[in-house]
């Protein structure tokens, strides 16, 4: 596959920072912690984030990806942020770029958001400018053809569309802002648009498109604007960089990089010096200059990890441990600020549930807002084995039968058309306890399984290799054989089961294997 691109003078150009260091692993860690840090604790009360100038769709589309960039796809705060933005009715094409992208990497169902924003591009030249049949400008057509490419989105006309990138490039090397109804070189190429184009280009190079030479001297063009600090800035004037447009340059680089276009990959000290300067630049309080877009951009330079959450309440324990709140607990919740910020219509709520497996459950999600009658419907997800989402009632019910951490994403209409989606979990968990005879049931405690159990038989109960914290009566006339460490499927014995209480025998008779008793 090909796109006609502007023929430009191929210059290999010299870094102007001068070489450090790599920054090490330990840099990156505590800059990734700290930054995340910040972003958990700055999130508005309705999940988003919000700039001093009022942005909303693009900070919290990109705290949404920072968080999976650290393998957070779980909690209150990925949650609210993830509802949020999937409600958020987006305009421009900017924030509905970004808005699909963020949905779509956390799992979510973006065809109705791509139909618009495809819909959205200018007739005559297959661009997008900054609203609905605007003419082209960066970086909108840039970020408009990231959301196809990243979202694996069918589109016909993507060598007319990258057509219009390269057509537009800038005989420098570089792209500028607007390119003035298609004249070229009429506008001072600049950092974000390039940056942008940069990016996109090398994702569809890696699709198979012949975009090597425009990414090359896109990069050439960008390397040379590089300050002696290491950051970038969009001011050509300017002697020092910017947190934004460094992260910017840092990731189109890696792009570029990734796709194997040869100029980005001899520029790893540029890359190098650019994230020197980002971790340089951390303000104490986590954050880039206070503010969540350049935040959440800086944290997405940083390598993709996923970070231990031991209570699996959707924050790490190493930003715990900045919080001062416990890894152990599922404390989560008690960041919300609950600052008053809502989308009107319809509110949805969401699910963070831990239920056992084998156990009857039943529980309504609860609408708030819109016209009864409503529907619910699973939009990307899974329930819990044997559990079903009622489409009338909003009721998940059922028996799971298979243990494990199951996310899912649900949507809300009202009778007049309102929605409202948002992500939710339910964790199921295997009982401690298990009676076969007369049939295979599950139980919380020794004492609740025994309870149960008729005058005059004979019961085996089996235990998994836990500790069980219990005081134990047995006072019926009940044969009683205990049997513990087993699995978790309870079929091989795998410890001893530790009581940890007292066991009163005062009936029946009890046979014990494999428990401790303390």
């Amino acid at each position: 596959m090909s796109v006609i691109a502007r023929a430009v003078a191929v210059v290999f150009l010299s870094v102007c920072a001068a070489e450090v260091s790599a920054a090490t692993q330990e840099e990156i860690d505590a800059a990734r912690s700290k930054g995340l840090a910040w972003l958990y604790t700055s999130q508005k009360g309705d999940g988003s984030w919000k700039t001093t100038g009022g942005l909303q769709s693009q900070p919290t589309a990109a705290a949404l990806e920072a968080l999976l960039n650290a393998g957070i796809t779980r909690g209150r705060t990925f949650a609210t942020a993830q509802s949020w933005l999937a409600n958020v009715d987006a305009l421009s094409t900017d924030s509905l770029s970004r808005q699909s992208i963020a949905l779509y990497k956390a799992g979510a169902s973006v065809t109705a958001l791509m139909t618009r924003l495809t819909s959205m591009r200018h007739t005559r030249t297959k661009s997008w400018g900054a609203y609905n049949q605007y003419y082209g400008s960066f970086p909108d057509t840039s970020l408009a053809l990231d959301a196809i490419a990243i979202t694996n989105t069918t589109y016909a006309d993507t060598s007319t569309s990258l057509g219009f990138i390269g057509g537009t490039q800038n005989a420098d090397g570089g792209w500028s802002f607007t390119s003035i109804y298609g004249e070229q070189g009429t506008s001072v190429s600049r950092v974000i648009p390039t940056t942008h184009n940069i990016a996109t280009l090398s994702r569809y190079k890696t699709k198979g498109w012949s975009v090597d030479t425009n990414i090359t001297n896109g990069v050439n063009w960008l390397v040379a604007r590089q300050k002696a600090d290491g950051g970038f800035a969009d001011d050509l004037a300017a002697t020092v960089g910017n947190p934004y447009e460094t992260a910017l340059a840092y990731i189109a680089l890696n792009e570029g990089k990734k796709a194997g276009n040869a100029a980005a990959i001899a520029a790893q000290t540029v890359m190098d010096n650019a994230q020197n300067y980002l971790i340089a630049q951390q303000q104490t309080d986590g954050s880039w200059s206070g503010d969540p877009i350049q935040t959440a951009l800086s944290l997405q330079t940083l390598p993709a990890v996923t970070l231990t959450d031991s209570d699996n309440d959707g924050i790490p324990d190493v930003v715990e441990n900045i919080l001062l709140t416990n890894p152990t607990v599922a404390d989560g919740r008690n960041l919300n600020i609950g600052n008053g910020d809502s989308v009107s219509g319809i509110n949805a709520s969401v699910l963070l549930a831990t239920i056992p497996v084998n156990r009857s459950f039943s529980m309504s999600l609860t609408v708030s807002g819109g016209t009864a009658p409503y529907t619910w419907n699973l939009v990307s997800g899974s329930l819990p084995t044997g559990l079903s989402l009622g489409s009338t009632t909003g009721t998940i019910s059922g028996t799971p039968t298979a243990t494990g951490t199951f996310n899912f994403f649900y949507k809300v209409s009202d009778n007049t058309g309102l929605n409202a989606a948002t992500s939710s979990q339910i964790n199921v968990e295997q009982l401690p306890v298990m009676v076969r005879l007369p049939a295979i049931s599950f139980f919380d405690t020794l004492q609740a399984a025994y309870a149960v159990q008729p005058d005059g038989d004979s019961v085996t109960i089996q235990t998994r290799d836990v500790t069980l914290n219990e005081d134990l009566v047995f006072d019926r006339e009940v044969a009683v054989s205990l049997s513990g460490g087993y699995d978790d499927i309870f079929t091989t014995r795998t410890g001893a089961t530790v009581l940890n209480g007292s066991l009163t025998i005062s009936g029946g008779t009890v046979t014990v294997n494999g428990l401790t008793i303390k």
